[in-house]
């Protein structure tokens, strides 16, 4: 003779019958074995790519590149092929840059040196 399937509702109300007579089975977990789990440590967030590629010294030749081809793609933009306003517009460019760049230099310069003045009278206080 075919066994009958039982399904879910049959099994739950079987369960339910077997179990108002009896006691469970399950026990208590005891205090040894319960330990506290430690919290899985944080994810490591990573940089951005653009910053990693600017931690290296090629990736800063790389950004320096990119950025004087978008300049002279834009002076070519703005001369619109007449190459006379292009080259005085890139020689203005240039000439500024290299003025800011001066000055720049000379900031850090006397920057460096008014720290290492303090540096030195102070190791000549001790």
């Amino acid at each position: 003779m075919a066994q009958k399937k039982t399904t879910s509702s049959n099994r739950s109300g079987s369960r339910s019958k077997a179990s108002s007579g009896t006691t469970s089975t399950r026990r208590a977990p005891s205090k040894a074995a319960s330990t506290r789990r430690t919290p899985p440590p944080p994810p490591v967030e990573k940089d951005p790519i653009w910053v990693e590629i600017w931690s290296y010294s090629w990736g800063k030749a790389l950004y320096l590149l990119l950025a004087i081809l978008v300049l002279i793609g834009l002076d070519l933009l703005i001369a619109m092929n007449k190459y006379k306003l292009f080259f005085t517009i890139l020689g203005v460019e240039i000439i500024a840059a290299m003025i800011i760049g001066w000055l720049v230099f000379l900031i850090l310069e006397r920057r460096k040196n008014i720290l290492d003045q303090a540096d030195t009278s102070y190791s000549d206080e001790e």
